[in-house]
C-alpha cells in the first residue's frame, strides 16, 4: 500500500482546511474496492482511485452527510495522487451539484457544445477514450472533474475577479450560448466553484439518485424559440398520429374542443390554440396563475405551465400639447391616445389547464346563443350563403378545382351520416376560400406536391376549428396521406406551422362570416314594426279587407304582429299602423308609463327621423335621436342590402347627410384618376350640406380638436393655441389632417363638447368609408371606444369591454396582413446586435442639437417635457426653443457621447457593411398599419435599426408626412437590454424597480444572483430569482418559484460597448440617490406652489356639493374657492408644514397636487391646535370619514387620505405626541376581499395600530347591509349616511371604542403613578438616618 489510512486522513484534513464547504461530505478510506462495496465491487472498475456517491450517509457518530467520497487506497500512489483524487471527486463531481438543477443542465450543455473547441478538445478526447460507451452527460461531468484536478487554492483564493470571471463564462457559454466553451471558460467556472467551497458560499442544490448522474429533463432544455418548440412537439405527434387535427372528434356540443380562457370568455387562436391542444388535455379551459387565483382556485404545486405568445400592435400614450406637456381632462387626469406601433411587440404568458388547478367547478359547455339552428342546418346555411358552386357525382372523391372555381362532392347518400357530409363539404369550402378573389392563397400546386400538402394542412386545421364551432365533429382519415409531407415541411421550416394556423383562422373567419350574415337576416326578419322603417314594414306587411267587422283593415307582420286600421286603402292602412306602433313604443318607454307586458325596444334613429312630430312629443325620443347610436357596437354594413347611403341611414347608423358624405368619400377612395375630379366635387357638395364646410380631397381621416385664444387687436388678431400660452381656451377649433401632414381648419365651437361631437361624427364617416373590411372594423372599434369613454353613464366594465373590442379588432386587422408572417419570421430570427452606425448629420443642413442621455424607463418623463427622438443618432435631444433646464439630470456626458458618435460615423475608418449602408439615410416614423403606403412611396425597412427609411428611389414628398419632425405621436426608441430584461421579468410575474425587501433598482445587470418579490406572493417573501448580464450578447435567467415559470432570456439583438456597460452600471449605482434628490426638489417646489394657492381660498361656510353628498358639516381647515363648488383639503406634516392639497370636484373626483409629498402628511379636521388639545388621536382614511368621526366625538380627528398612508401618519403623530393614545378608524373593504382575496383597508389599519401600540376599530353595519352591498358599506361615513343605524350608530360605536381606550390608558397611567410613588417611598425608608448632634 503506497499510503496508509492515517496518512490519507491527514491529507483529507489539509484539503478540508482549504475547502471547508466539503465538510458536508463523508470520506471513506479502505484498502480496496471489495472493502468498500463488498459483493458489488465487481460493478466498479478495479483500478478506480475514487468515487463520489451523491447519497445521504449517516456516520457512526450519528451525523448525516449530504454525500460520500470513497477511496480505495491500494490504487492511490502517494499523498499528491490522493489530493488530485479529492479535487476530482469534490471540486468536480460534488461541485457540479452545487448548481441548481436547471443551472447544472445548462453547465453540461455548455461543456457538450464546446467539445470541438480546440482548447477543450484534448480533455474530451481523453474522456471519450476512458469512458467510451457512457452517456454524453456523464462524459461532460467527467470533463469538468478532469479540469478540477489542476485547481489549487492559489488559483482562486484572494482573487477578487474569480467570481465575476466564473459567472461571465457561465453566462456566455452555458446560459446565453453566445460562443462555444473553451478551456479558459471551464477553468473560470471550476475556480468559481472552488472559491465557493473555500468560503462556504456554495452548497449542494442538485440531488441525483445514487450512482446515477443528473439526467436530461425536457423541462431543463435550453430555451428554444417558441415556433421551434411548437413544431418539434407537433412533429412527434404527427409521427404518432396524435396531432390535434389528426384526432377524430365526434359530433356534439359546439365549442367543446378548442382551448378557451374562462376568465375572458374567448378562445385561443392560431398557433396558441394548436400548441395548447397538443398538450393532450381533456378540459378545454386554460388560464394564467393570476386568473386562477382571482377565480378562487389554486394551481397545484409542481404543475408546469404551457407558454403562449401574443402580439401588441398599438399602445396608449399621453396626449401632448404643442409644448410637449400632457393634456388633462376636466378631472385633472391625463388624456390618452392610441399610437400604432412601428415595431409590433411579442409577449409571452404561461397558462395552466383546468386539470392542473384545484377549486375550479366542472366544465359546462354552453352553445352559443346567436341562433337556434342545429349543427347540420347551420352548416347548410353556410354553404348556401357562400354562393359556392357545389356539384355532386358518384364516386368517393371530394375536391375543389381552382380552374373552374367549383367544389365536387360525392352524393349525400354515400356518407354514413349528415355530419360526415358537412364536415367534408366545409373542408372543401376551406380550399374554395383560397381563390384570388377571396383570401388569395397559392393553390397552383399539383396533387402530391409539398405545396399541395401545405394547403391541405391549412384546410385540415380550419376544418377542425369550424367543426368544433358548429359541433359537427372532425374526420381526419381521408387526409392521412399528407402526414409525411407535413413532417418534412415543419422540419425544414418550423415557422410553417405559424403561417398554417394563421391562414386556418382566416379561413374560419371567412366561412363563419356567412353564418353571421344568415343570423343578421334571421334577426332582421324578427323585428317588430317600430324597429323597421316604413318602407321595410310596407315590404313585409300584409293587409286583409274586413267584412262585417267594424274595422276596415287588418294589417299583419307574419305571425308576430297584428293591428287594425280604418284607412281608405291598404297603403294608408300600413302607414297608419306603423305610425301607431312607433307612437306606442315611444310612450311605453316614457318614465311613469303604464307597464303593459314587456317594454318594447326604443325605435332606432332611422325610424325616429320619419316622425319628427312624435319625437317632439317625447323628450326621451329627442334625446335618443340626438344620441343616435353612440353606444351601439358597430355592425357590418357591407352584409346589408342596398346602397351604402341607404344602409347607413336606414339602419340608424348615422344621419342621411352624414351617410352621403361617407358614400362620397368611399367613392373617392375606390375611384380612378379619371373619376377623381367628379368624386372630389361630390365630396365637397355632400360635406357642405352635412357640416357646413368642405372636407379636403386628400383628407387622411384624422381630426384634431384644439383649444384656441385670439391674440392681438383689430386687424392684427390671430388664432393661437391656448396650451402654448398656458391659458384657458376661449373657443375650440376642429382641424382635418391632410395626407401631407398639414391641417385644414373646418369649424370653431364655443365648447369642447361641441367640437368633440363633430370630431366623432367625422371619425365615424372615415371609418365607414374605409374599403378594407378589417381596417374598417378596427376604426369603428376605436370610434366606439371613444364614445363609450365620453359617455358619463358608462361603467368601468363598459369602458373595459370597448377597449378589449378595439384591441381585438386591431389585432385581427394586423394578423390578417400578408406581410405580418414575414415580420414574425424576421423578429424570431433577429437575434443579432443592433447596428451602431448612424448617418453623419450635415451641420450646414441642421443646427447642432443638444443630446441627452435618457433611460428608457424615463422616456415618457423626458417626452412630456418636450424632448424629441433623433432616429439617426438613436438619442433623445432638446429641440430648439425649448428650455434645457428641466433636462439637466440627463445632460451630463450625453452631448459628448452623441458628438463622438457622429464623429466616428464621419471618420474615414473601415466600417461594417451595416454601418456603411446606414450612412445618409433619412429615417421615418411609420406606424405598422401604414407601412404599405410608405412602402409604395419608396420606404425601405432597416432591420438592424428597426425603422423605416427613405429608399434611393423614394418619393420624398409623399414620405414627408412620416418625417419624425411632423409626427406628434410616434413609437419611442427600441428598448435597451436592461429594459427588455425588465419586461421579461414582469411577464414572468417578478416585481421590478425599487421593491420592498430587495435593495436596489431591479433588474441589476451585474451577473449576480438576485431575489425579488413576485406578484401575488406573500408579504416579505422573495420568491423571484434572476441573474442578468450585459457582457457580449446580453442574456439572463428568470425563475418564479411561486408559479414554476423558468425563463432563459436572450436580448433581441442589442450589443453594448464597454463604455455603454460602464455607463449602465454607473446609472444603476447612482440612480436612487439622484432620483431621491430630484423628488425632494419637486416636492419642495410643489409645497411652495400650493402655499401660494391658499391665498385665493376661503373657509367653507355653506356645504360644497361634496360635503352635501357626504352629509357632513363644514369643519375648520377645509377650504373652497370663490364659486363655492370645489373642496380643498390641505395636508400637513407633524410640524405644521403644508406639502400638498387634495382637490375634490363637485362630482367627488379627487386628486392631489402634481409632484407633491403625501406620505406621512395628513389633514387635521378642526385644525392643528385643536388636534394638540384632543384627548386621543383618531385617524381615518378619507376626509369624509374623519369629519363624521369628529362630529360624533366632539374633538379634532385626522384624515390620512388612503389606507397605505395610515402607518406613516400614525408613526409620525405618535412620535410627536407620545403620550396620546391612537385609534385607527379603518375602512372595511369587503368588496376587494371578495374579488381579490385581500382587504387593504382592514390590513393597513391593523398594521398602523400595531406599529404604534394603538387600537384599530371598524364600522359595524345593520344585519344584511354590508353583505348586500359590500362596495357601498365600507367606512364610518357610510354608516352615518347609508345605514339604518345612522349618525347615532357612528356616535355610539366610535365614542364607546375611544372611551374604552381612554379608560384603559387612564388606568395604566394610574398604575404607573402608583408604582412610581411606591418606589419613591421605598427609597426614603432605605435612606440612613442622620446622627443626632451631641452638645
Amino acid at each position: 500500500m503506497a499510503i496508509t489510512k492515517a496518512e490519507a486522513e491527514g491529507v483529507a484534513r489539509l484539503f478540508l482546511r482549504d475547502y471547508p464547504g466539503a465538510l458536508e461530505l463523508a470520506y471513506k478510506f479502505r484498502d480496496n474496492t471489495a472493502q468498500l462495496y463488498g459483493p458489488r465491487a465487481v460493478e466498479v472498475p478495479q483500478d478506480m482511485k475514487g468515487g463520489y456517491v451523491p447519497k445521504e450517509t449517516t456516520a457512526a457518530n450519528g451525523r448525516t452527510y449530504r454525500g460520500r467520497v470513497d477511496v480505495p487506497l491500494d490504487n492511490v500512489q502517494d499523498a499528491r495522487d490522493l489530493l488530485i483524487t479529492l479535487r476530482h471527486e469534490v471540486l468536480g463531481h460534488y461541485g457540479a451539484n452545487t448548481f441548481a438543477p436547471a443551472e447544472k443542465r445548462a453547465l453540461l450543455d455548455g461543456v457538450i457544445a464546446g467539445r470541438e473547441e480546440p482548447t477543450l478538445k484534448p480533455l474530451w478526447d481523453d474522456i471519450n477514450e476512458r469512458y467510451a460507451g457512457t452517456s454524453l452527460d456523464m462524459r461532460a461531468e467527467e470533463v469538468i472533474a478532469l479540469q478540477s484536478e489542476g485547481i489549487a487554492p492559489r488559483h482562486h483564493v484572494g482573487n477578487d475577479q474569480v467570481q465575476q470571471r466564473g459567472q461571465q463564462s457561465f453566462k456566455e457559454t452555458c446560459i446565453a450560448r453566445v460562443r462555444p466553451m473553451g478551456a479558459d471558460d471551464l477553468h473560470n467556472i471550476v475556480c468559481m466553484v472552488a472559491q465557493g467551497l473555500h468560503d462556504r458560499t456554495r452548497t449542494q442544490q442538485t440531488f441525483p439518485e445514487i450512482n446515477e448522474l443528473f439526467r436530461r429533463d425536457n423541462t431543463m432544455e435550453p430555451k428554444k424559440p417558441f415556433h421551434e418548440v411548437v413544431a418539434e412537439k407537433l412533429i412527434e405527434q404527427l409521427k404518432a398520429g396524435t396531432a390535434p387535427w389528426q384526432k377524430p372528434w365526434q359530433p356534439g356540443e359546439p365549442n367543446s374542443l378548442m382551448p378557451m380562457n374562462p376568465t375572458t370568455g374567448k378562445r385561443y387562436k392560431g398557433i396558441n390554440a394548436i400548441h395548447l391542444m397538443a398538450q393532450g388535455r381533456d378540459d378545454s379551459r386554460w388560464m394564467t396563475y393570476k386568473q386562477a387565483g382571482a377565480a378562487g382556485a389554486q394551481v397545484r404545486k409542481g404543475e408546469k405551465g404551457t407558454p403562449v405568445q401574443y402580439w401588441k400592435f398599438s399602445e396608449e400614450q399621453d396626449k401632448l400639447d404643442d409644448q410637449g406637456r400632457p393634456i388633462r381632462d376636466a378631472n385633472g387626469e391625463k388624456v390618452k391616445q392610441t399610437v400604432q406601433l412601428e415595431r409590433p411587440r411579442v409577449f409571452f404568458a404561461t397558462v395552466f389547464n383546468a386539470e392542473q388547478i384545484d377549486g375550479l367547478p366542472p366544465q359546462q359547455i354552453k352553445p352559443k346563443a346567436e341562433q337556434q339552428w342545429d349543427a347540420v342546418e347551420r352548416a347548410e346555411h353556410i354553404l348556401q350563403a357562400s354562393g359556392a358552386r357545389i356539384s355532386h357525382s358518384a364516386g368517393d372523391r371530394a375536391f375543389y378545382r381552382p380552374s373552374t372555381d367549383s367544389i365536387t362532392l360525392p352524393e349525400k347518400s354515400q356518407f354514413e351520416s349528415a355530419d360526415r357530409y358537412y364536415a367534408t363539404a366545409l373542408h372543401e369550402l376551406g380550399h374554395w376560400t383560397g381563390h384570388p378573389s377571396r383570401l388569395d392563397r397559392d393553390l397552383a400546386h399539383p396533387f402530391g406536391s409539398e405545396g399541395y400538402a401545405k394547403e391541405e394542412l391549412r384546410a385540415e386545421i380550419s376544418s377542425m376549428i369550424v367543426g368544433d364551432e358548429l359541433g359537427i365533429g372532425h374526420d381526419p382519415e381521408q387526409h392521412a396521406a399528407y402526414v409525411g409531407s407535413w413532417i418534412k415541411a415543419l422540419q425544414d421550416d418550423p415557422l410553417e406551422i405559424f403561417r398554417a394556423s394563421s391562414d386556418a383562422e382566416k379561413i374560419h373567419d371567412y366561412v363563419l362570416a356567412f353564418e353571421q350574415k344568415q343570423v343578421q337576416e334571421q334577426q332582421a326578419d324578427l323585428r317588430q314594426p317600430h324597429e323597421m322603417t316604413l318602407a321595410e314594414f310596407a315590404a313585409q306587411a300584409t293587409t286583409e279587407k274586413l267584412e262585417n267587422h267594424g274595422r276596415q283593415w287588418n294589417v299583419t307582420l307574419g305571425d308576430r304582429y297584428s293591428s287594425f286600421s280604418d284607412a281608405e286603402n291598404p297603403e294608408a292602412a300600413i302607414a297608419d299602423v306603423h305610425r301607431g306602433a312607433v307612437n306606442n313604443a315611444l310612450y311605453l318607454n316614457t318614465p311613469g308609463a303604464a307597464e303593459i307586458g314587456t317594454k318594447p325596444t326604443f325605435p332606432p334613429a332611422a325610424v325616429l327621423a320619419e316622425y319628427p312630430d312624435l319625437v317632439a312629443q317625447f323628450p326621451e325620443a329627442r334625446a335618443q335621436q340626438e344620441e343616435g347610436t353612440n353606444m351601439q357596437t358597430p355592425i357590418n354594413i357591407d352584409s346589408l342590402p342596398g346602397r351604402l347611403v341607404d344602409r347607413l341611414a336606414d339602419n340608424g347608423i348615422m344621419s342621411r347627410p352624414d351617410a352621403e358624405v361617407t358614400s362620397a368619400l368611399r367613392d373617392l377612395h375606390t375611384g380612378t384618376d379619371a373619376t377623381r375630379a367628379i368624386d372630389s366635387q361630390a365630396l365637397d357638395e355632400a360635406s357642405q350640406q352635412a357640416f357646413g364646410f368642405t372636407l379636403p380631397a386628400d383628407w387622411s381621416g384624422l381630426v384634431q380638436v384644439q383649444g384656441n385664444v385670439m391674440e392681438g387687436e383689430g386687424d392684427q388678431q390671430s388664432v393661437t393655441a391656448a396650451a402654448s400660452l398656458g391659458v384657458e381656451p376661449e373657443f375650440y377649433g376642429v382641424y382635418a389632417r391632410r395626407e401631407d401632414g398639414t391641417h385644414q381648419w373646418l369649424a370653431d365651437f364655443d365648447s369642447e363638447q361641441q367640437a368633440d361631437e363633430l370630431a366623432q361624427r367625422l371619425a365615424a364617416v372615415d371609418a365607414h368609408a374605409e374599403v378594407n373590411d378589417l381596417e374598417r372594423a378596427a376604426k369603428l372599434a376605436r370610434v366606439h371606444e371613444e364614445r363609450v369613454r365620453r359617455d358619463p353613464n358608462s361603467t368601468d366594465e363598459d369602458i373595459s369591454a370597448a377597449k378589449e373590442a378595439r384591441k381585438d379588432a386591431e389585432a385581427t386587422a394586423m394578423l390578417n396582413d400578408a406581410d405580418l408572417q414575414r415580420r414574425i419570421a424576421e423578429l424570431e430570427r433577429d437575434q443579432q446586435a443592433q447596428a451602431q452606425g448612424v448617418a453623419a448629420e450635415s451641420e450646414q443642413q441642421k443646427p447642432e442639437r443638444e443630446y441627452i442621455n435618457v433611460p428608457f424607463k424615463e422616456k415618457d418623463e423626458a417626452k412630456g417635457l418636450g424632448a424629441r427622438w433623433d432616429r439617426q443618432q438613436q438619442s433623445w435631444y432638446v429641440p430648439a426653443g425649448v428650455d434645457a433646464a428641466p433636462f439637466a439630470k440627463w445632460a451630463q456626458g450625453a452631448a459628448t457621447a452623441a458628438t463622438e458618435a457622429r464623429s466616428e460615423a464621419a471618420a474615414p475608418q473601415a466600417q461594417p457593411e451595416g454601418q456603411k449602408a446606414a450612412q445618409g439615410r433619412t429615417y421615418l416614423a411609420v406606424p405598422y398599419a401604414e407601412r404599405g403606403e410608405a412602402k409604395a412611396a419608396g420606404a425601405l425597412w432597416d432591420k438592424a435599426a428597426k425603422s423605416w427609411y427613405a429608399g434611393p428611389r423614394a418619393d420624398l414628398a409623399k414620405l414627408e408626412r412620416w418625417n419624425p419632425e411632423n409626427v406628434s405621436t410616434q413609437q419611442g426608441p427600441a428598448m435597451t437590454p436592461r429594459e427588455e430584461f425588465a419586461e421579461a421579468m414582469k411577464a414572468a410575474g417578478l416585481q421590478v424597480g425599487t421593491v420592498k425587501g430587495a435593495a436596489g433598482d431591479h433588474p441589476i445587470m451585474d451577473g449576480k444572483k438576485h431575489r425579488v418579490p413576485v406578484e401575488g406572493g406573500k408579504a416579505g417573501a422573495l420568491d423571484g430569482f434572476y441573474v442578468g448580464h450585459l457582457d457580449g450578447h446580453p442574456a439572463g435567467r428568470i425563475i418564479n418559484n411561486k408559479t414554476g415559470t423558468d425563463v432563459t432570456w436572450k436580448s433581441k439583438g442589442y450589443a453594448l460597448s464597454d463604455e455603454e456597460k460602464a455607463k449602465l452600471q454607473a446609472e444603476a449605482a447612482t440612480k436612487l440617490a439622484e432620483r431621491s434628490a430630484e423628488i425632494e426638489k419637486q416636492q419642495e417646489a410643489t409645497a411652495q406652489r400650493v402655499g401660494r394657492q391658499m391665498d385665493g381660498l376661503t373657509a367653507i361656510e355653506q356645504p360644497t356639493p361634496y360635503l352635501e353628498a357626504k352629509g357632513i358639516k363644514p369643519q375648520a381647515g377645509a377650504l373652497t374657492d370663490k364659486d363655492g363648488q370645489k373642496t380643498y383639503i390641505p395636508a400637513f406634516d407633524v410640524d405644521g408644514k403644508q406639502w400638498t392639497m387634495q382637490y375634490i370636484q363637485e362630482d367627488g373626483t379627487k386628486r392631489f397636487a402634481k409632484d407633491s409629498k403625501k406620505e406621512g402628511c395628513f389633514h387635521p379636521v378642526g385644525g392643528m391646535d385643536a388636534l394638540a388639545a384632543a384627548p386621543a388621536l383618531v385617524i381615518s382614511e378619507g376626509y369624509a370619514t374623519a369629519a363624521s368621526n369628529a362630529e360624533a366625538l366632539g374633538f379634532a380627528t385626522v384624515a390620512a387620505f388612503d389606507s397605505g398612508n395610515l402607518p406613516h401618519v400614525a408613526r409620525a403623530l405618535h412620535e410627536k405626541y407620545p403620550d396620546k393614545p391612537i385609534i385607527i378608524a379603518g375602512d372595511d373593504d369587503k368588496q376587494q376581499e371578495i374579488e381579490r382575496g385581500h382587504n387593504p383597508g382592514r390590513a393597513k389599519a391593523e398594521e398602523a395600530a400595531q406599529a404604534v401600540g394603538g387600537k384599530a376599530i371598524f364600522p359595524i353595519f345593520a344585519p344584511g347591509e354590508q353583505a348586500g352591498d359590500p362596495k357601498g358599506f365600507t367606512d364610518f361615513n357610510d354608516l352615518a349616511n347609508k345605514s339604518e343605524l345612522g349618525r347615532e350608530g357612528v356616535k355610539r360605536q366610535v365614542t364607546t371604542a375611544v372611551g374604552k381606550v381612554l379608560i384603559d390608558v387612564g388606568q395604566e397611567q394610574k398604575a404607573q403613578k402608583l408604582e412610581q410613588e411606591q418606589k419613591r417611598e421605598q427609597k426614603q425608608e432605605q435612606r440612613p438616618k442622620r446622627a443626632a448632634k451631641i452638645g
